[in-house]
């Protein structure tokens, strides 16, 4: 277990790409730096639909995160934990809400993942398949589990781990934000230390490139900057029929200069 870290600060670098398929890019990312909480969102709905959930969602997250957590008197890591799971379920209403007042916005929805670096901790939460990764001592793990119809298979065991890949419905996500009145997301607290990198992607990602390859990737890039943008290169590459985006967070010490290498 990696021991909490009093003085420490997280470089961050993030891609978001529209592809090479997709007209409009219904991703989007946001980070609040001043109490290093991170969100990402992948839209899904007709017309600009996606776009405005996703972007919605994620300001208000932000919004609601800068308010209950921002300050002198910061939060025990158990009230955090509690804080952005409220805050969450609080966004799905506001989204859901919004998709039943506007006929152009109805059935909207979006993925939605976040990451709140707590003195503690790592507090991070997801709905649907946006997926959060750590890297340590060169080792990808991944932390998030999907909300989607294929997972649920593989628990069942009803398709083996090889024929994943092969799979018509992988993209059918289980959980949304803002396509029901009442969500309930997935929420976790873990350690962190000097030299973790994690990463947010979409499936624009992680639909195309395997854990393996994106380890591969940053274990080889000198540079948070350059992993990202290598990785995005992959998946356009392999065909970039989605959206693709990638924040990288690399902890380093208060004092290291403000640069990528790590």
């Amino acid at each position: 277990m990696a021991l909490p870290l009093m003085s420490y600060k997280v470089l961050t670098f993030g891609i978001s790409d529209v592809g090479l398929v997709r007209q409009n890019n219904e991703d989007t990312w946001a980070e609040v730096p001043v109490i290093r909480f991170f969100a990402l969102a992948d839209g899904m709905g007709g017309h600009q639909a996606g776009e405005i959930a996703a972007r919605e969602a994620v300001q208000y997250l932000c919004k609601l995160a800068s308010k209950k957590l921002e300050g002198l008197q910061k939060p025990a890591l158990k009230d955090s934990y509690h804080i952005l799971k409220h805050a969450i379920v609080q966004v799905n209403k506001a989204i859901y809400r919004m998709g039943r007042e506007s006929n152009e916005l109805k059935g909207m929805g979006t993925t939605l993942c976040c990451l709140y670096f707590h003195e503690e901790g790592v507090i991070y939460g997801h709905v649907g398949d946006s997926r959060i990764y750590r890297l340590r001592e060169g080792q990808l793990e991944q932390l998030t589990k999907d909300h989607s119809l294929l997972c649920e298979l593989l628990d069942l065991g009803q398709i083996e781990e090889q024929h994943a890949t092969e799979f018509l419905y992988k993209n059918i996500i289980t959980k949304a934000i803002g396509t029901e009145p009442h969500v309930t997301p997935s929420v976790a607290i873990t350690d962190f230390a000097l030299g973790d990198t994690f990463m947010m992607c979409t499936d624009g990602l992680s639909d195309l490139l395997s854990r393996k390859e994106i380890e591969q990737v940053i274990n080889q890039a000198p540079s948070i900057q350059q992993a990202t943008e290598k990785l995005v290169q992959q998946a356009k590459e392999k065909g970039g029929h989605d959206n693709i985006t990638v924040v990288m967070l690399h902890i380093v010490k208060e004092n290291e200069s403000e640069n990528l290498s790590r």
